[in-house]
């Protein structure tokens, strides 16, 4: 066994470096041209003062001249001049290092004695970070889990191939709700069969699952419907201009996979508690179990809305300082900056409450409501 378990954590390391480098060099694959910063000169501007609405500050302001060398396109190999202005605080730009992989738009030939490219960096290329943080992920998961960590991984890729090919729909006019709720239930079926195998547990936690998020979905429509129209002006990434009704249809969608996670979580908690009390005590009354299911509810209903609180908050933290930093009003932040991760995580804490009763009585009907039926 050790044997066997040396090598399998051996091969995850080799295959995570393999893909590592590989996604170090995959300039290849974009079709945006890309260039490596070899030399970066910092040069002071100026200092402003400003005000936060509480104190006074100053803000320090630089100039960044950047050598560039082109890793893809027709100019791969030649170097490019950019330049850069950042503020010390980086809320609305970014700050470059020498090694920085960087996207470069209106690239110009600049003739000078020599011929030069000229261009504007547009942002950094990151998506090492993403596979070196997938690679620690599906490791842990396949050297702890075992064959169950590699059908979770397994899962998990067939779920972000799901979620990819709806995107792609949806930049073809599809709509975006209506290709989400299947992908949901896509998403709920193939992480419950992987992670369980086809049995009944599999079927009830499916079933609760489903129909809490249905009911969820269906509530924040009919809110959406029911309130003034939504201000989507600061929504990430939304296509401008944009139509209110698609722009509902894209907050629904984000709603409804949001809380996909917790609701299935406190779903297969349920189901289970369920299905080990009906093992050793098979002759409780449905009342009974309903109680224990709703006791159980209550000890982990208020651990899941905080995860919902700071799944959804984490990432806008560090505007929100910076954006106070700078004088911008938590009410101003708060109202339009993050008002939609503010609204994803009450919609999910509505969602896993109402899931706690739905899962108890799904399974406590297949538990004991069956099984009376065939008595009879």
């Amino acid at each position: 066994m050790k044997k066997i378990t040396i090598v399998k954590l051996l091969s995850i390391i080799l295959i995570g470096i393999a893909a590592l480098l590989f996604t170090l060099n995959d300039y290849f694959l974009y079709d945006r041209p890309i260039g490596t910063i070899t030399a970066v000169e910092n040069h002071y501007l100026e200092t402003r003062d400003g005000f936060d609405g509480n104190h006074q500050y100053k803000e320090r302001y630089y100039l960044q001249k950047i050598t560039v060398t082109m890793r893809n396109g027709q100019f791969k190999g030649q170097t490019l001049y950019a330049e850069n202005q950042y503020a010390q605080s980086g809320v609305y730009d970014t700050k470059y290092s020498q090694g920085d992989d960087v996207f470069v738009e209106n690239i110009e030939k600049v003739e000078d004695g020599d011929v030069l490219l000229s261009g504007d960096i547009t942002g950094t290329k990151r998506d090492y970070f993403v596979v070196f943080v997938s690679v620690l992920l599906f490791g842990f998961f396949i050297a702890i889990g075992g064959r169950e960590g590699i059908l979770t991984v397994l899962s998990l890729i067939l779920n972000v191939a799901a979620f990819a090919l709806v995107l792609r729909l949806y930049l073809k006019g599809v709509n975006i709700l209506l290709m989400t709720v299947p992908m949901a239930i896509f998403f709920s079926a193939m992480l419950l069969l992987f992670m369980y195998g086809p049995n009944r547990k599999t079927l009830i936690s499916f079933i609760a699952t489903v129909t809490s998020a249905a009911v969820t979905l269906i509530l924040s429509f009919i809110v959406l419907r029911l309130s003034p129209d939504v201000d989507y002006d600061f929504m990430d990434y939304l296509i401008q201009p944009y139509e209110q009704l698609d722009a509902d249809y894209i907050f629904l969608s984000e709603i409804l996979i949001g809380c996909m996670g917790a609701v299935m979580d406190i779903v297969v908690t349920i189901v289970m508690t369920v299905d080990q009390i009906t093992a050793h005590n098979p002759d409780l009354p449905a009342r009974e179990l309903l109680k224990s299911c709703k006791t159980v509810g209550d000890d982990v209903v208020g651990t899941m809305i905080g995860v919902m609180f700071f799944s959804n908050i984490a990432a806008a933290v560090p505007f929100i300082l910076l954006s106070m930093r700078n004088g911008i009003a938590f009410s101003t932040i708060i109202r339009y900056h993050s008002f939609f991760e503010l609204s994803r995580f009450l919609t999910g804490s509505i969602g896993i409450v109402i899931t706690i009763p739905i899962s108890a009585a799904v399974a406590v009907y297949f538990y004991k409501g069956k099984r009376r039926k065939k008595t009879c």
